[in-house]
């Protein structure tokens, strides 16, 4: 339906005796949102019913409806759910030009470069010289022939040979290893497109070499990988969180982004709810199930019948069970329970997180920052929601009607300046200011535009106040989900090259380098030169994790008790 019953109702009252009544604003602003409804709801039926026809015209054999761009014409502004105008900085860090970036480049020659004397008249006066930096790169083979020493001992009837450096295992050294993993990972560049510029520069390497030297032999990365996590769960009181597509052996995966300002991890797992996201937040450590008054509270929250909380608190209150042994009390649930897995896994969530938010073993989050998606809801102690997805939201409307567009327009303006005084807050927090902008978001969020749909979304909004507003509380938190939505990017910037992971291997493998690179990225560490150094055994670079804690300014962990 185009309207609603109250639209409807709206219309059939208006006729020609009492038409002069409704020339008032309210009615007006009504019928305005009536048409714009109308025509938004036109206008996708029309391209509905186009993608149809071009998918019955393939189905024949054809073609579908050419698409033709006009460069002359350009898109309205609304159509543009950017929002990084809106929310820059108004005063940007002032640009260092070219100039300093030279003070970072190594010299490795100098070469003076003079005029030949006769060229010059006689009175000319030496000046001094102009200093011009070019940077270039030599690309070339170095093949390195080991002639190890053997000796034998009769007496002891053993041989003993002289050992090759660190990192000159194998057929290729630690340079070239560490090219191909940087190559892959940190250029995202496709293996053939690397065993193609390798031959080419004279290294003889197959293509199944080079997947090999990516997948095998890696523990030393994955201890690492290992470690980072650890590090940043603790380097903050807050997790943000993402997650985005990704096929394994030619299924349907999920890879999970953690990350804070420190670091940023991927884990690739089957599934994306509750449990998986618990999993990844309890670090591994085993998950078990608590069944006490919060987790029944919760198992309300989430619609879990009541037939089936009293079945559990008659049996199973106030116990903590591992998985094994919660099994057979959640396959003696009452019968007759519709969507019998969803129930389960409902009942698994809630008694998860009540363990989560008790056990001692392992820190858990205070808050986690993502997008509105359910299965991060409930899982910290707060949850922040992300403003740019909130002005998302509204910035997808694209009106028709030109009122329609400056009322938008004009909104948009409110909320961007809210989130600027929000970002002031930030750097200068107070309990006075925290108070202010609390009853500033109740009149920006309880403003009525007439615009039906924008009002629509504002409500939603303020339904949310809650999530948006944690940070007034803990200003050291982020306004928005970025950094995971970055992390996301970078997993399907993969995905495109890539396109999936064959085995569960690789798919660890991926999931190691790819939050080593990314966690480099943060700390300021050249991936490069990270994994020549550990190829190397050099340990010149610190491990990413003390690092992590160096930056974020907290203890090691503490020692486990033997």
């Amino acid at each position: 339906m185009f309207l609603s019953k109250n639209d409807v109702t709206f219309l059939a009252s208006i006729n020609r005796e009492n038409l002069h009544e409704f020339f008032n604003e309210d009615s007006l602003l009504h019928l305005i949102s009536i048409v714009e409804s109308c025509l938004s709801k036109i206008s996708d039926l029309e391209n509905l019913v186009q993608e149809f026809r071009d998918n019955f015209n393939r189905l024949q054999g054809e073609q579908g409806k050419p698409k033709f761009e006009d460069k002359n014409k350009k898109p309205p502004k609304s159509t543009d759910i950017s929002s990084e105008e809106e929310r820059k900085d108004p005063h940007p860090k002032p640009n260092l030009g070219r100039g300093k970036r030279n003070y970072k480049i190594d010299i490795h020659h100098t070469e003076t470069i003079r005029i030949p004397r006769e060229s010059l008249p006689s009175d000319v006066v030496f000046k001094g010289l102009d200093e011009v930096i070019v940077q270039d790169i030599e690309i070339k083979t170095k093949n390195i022939r080991f002639e190890l020493e053997v000796w034998y001992s009769p007496s002891q009837k053993k041989t003993y040979r002289a050992e090759r450096p660190n990192g000159y295992q194998g057929e290729f050294g630690p340079h070239l290893r560490a090219l191909i993993l940087t190559l892959k990972y940190g250029c995202n560049t496709s293996e053939p497109a690397i065993h193609t510029f390798l031959t080419n520069i004279g290294i003889f390497i197959s293509k199944s070499t080079i997947s090999r030297l990516l997948t095998k032999d890696i523990d030393v990365f994955t201890k690492e990988y290992e470690e980072v996590i650890e590090a940043g769960l603790r380097s903050t009181r807050y997790q943000q969180i993402d997650d985005t597509g990704a096929i394994v052996k030619g299924c349907q995966w999920h890879t999970h982004i953690l990350c804070n300002e420190f670091y940023t991890a991927f884990i690739t797992r089957p599934k994306k709810d509750r449990l998986t996201v618990l999993e990844i937040l309890f670090c591994e450590h085993e998950m078990k199930f608590l069944f006490d008054s919060a987790s029944f509270e919760l198992m309300k929250t989430l619609r879990v019948p009541k037939k089936s909380i009293l079945y559990l608190q008659n049996n199973v209150l106030n116990q903590t069970l591992d998985a094994k042994s919660l099994e057979p009390w959640l396959q003696s649930l009452p019968s007759g329970t519709k969507q019998r897995d969803s129930l389960i896994r409902r009942i698994k969530e809630a008694g998860a997180i009540s363990y989560y938010h008790t056990q001692k073993e392992w820190p858990a989050v205070e808050i986690l920052m993502s997008d509105a998606a359910p299965q991060f809801e409930h899982i910290a102690f707060k949850h922040a929601l992300c403003w740019v997805h909130a002005g998302r939201h509204l910035k997808k409307l694209n009106p028709t009607i030109a009122l329609n567009r400056e009322l938008l327009e004009k909104f948009l303006e409110e909320f961007w300046k809210f989130y600027r005084d929000l970002l002031s807050f930030k750097e200068h927090s107070s309990p006075e200011e925290a108070r202010r902008l609390e009853q500033e978001f109740d009149r920006v969020f309880a403003i009525k535009t007439g615009y039906r749909d924008l009002d629509e979304r504002i409500q939603k909004i303020a339904t949310i106040k809650k999530e948006l507003l944690v940070v007034l509380e803990n200003p050291e938190i982020p306004l928005h989900n970025n950094a995971a939505e970055l992390g996301a990017r970078a997993q399907v910037r993969k995905r495109d090259v890539s396109l999936h992971t064959i085995t569960t291997e690789g798919t660890k493998a991926q999931d190691v380098f790819m939050t080593l690179v990314q966690t480099a990225k943060k700390i300021g560490v050249n991936p490069a030169a990270y994994f020549h150094d550990r190829y190397t055994q050099l340990h010149v670079i610190d491990r990413f994790a003390v690092l992590i804690r160096k930056l974020a300014g907290v203890p090691p962990p503490p020692a486990p008790i033997s």
